[in-house]
């Protein structure tokens, strides 16, 4: 019965870790084209900030049940950027797609003396 209580356990820790290993978090995906074109819409072409040499800029985003834009992150190192998206793209609504719901976008822009493009 101890032989069978200790089989039972090695068991149990085995696939415990098995499970574990293979729980890897998803990796955020591209946008599609219509999406990318309503994000850009939505941040508009002129913004008013300092930019002295090019930089490259990610937002990490997602859509929640209402198809609101939900920012999670945003990685840059333009000043004011990151407010500037916040506040614009947080919580407003887009219209249906094809996107899916509470997935994890990332959308890269790049600068060059005060002008906004999307790279992809």
């Amino acid at each position: 019965m101890k032989n069978l209580k200790v089989f039972i356990a090695i068991i149990t820790m085995s696939l415990a870790t098995a499970f574990s290993a293979t729980a890897n978090e998803k990796e955020p995906s591209k946008i599609n084209k219509t999406l990318r074109t309503e994000l850009v819409a939505m941040l508009g072409d002129k913004m008013n900030l300092e930019v002295s040499t090019t930089d490259t800029s990610k937002i990490s985003f997602m859509i929640n049940n209402k198809n609101e834009v939900v920012v999670i992150s945003v990685a840059t190192k333009v000043d004011g950027f990151q407010s500037l998206v916040k506040s614009k793209l947080n919580y407003k609504k887009i219209k249906k797609g094809t996107h899916e719901k509470f997935k994890i976008y990332n959308s890269n822009y790049f600068w060059y003396s005060n002008e906004f493009m999307q790279l992809r």
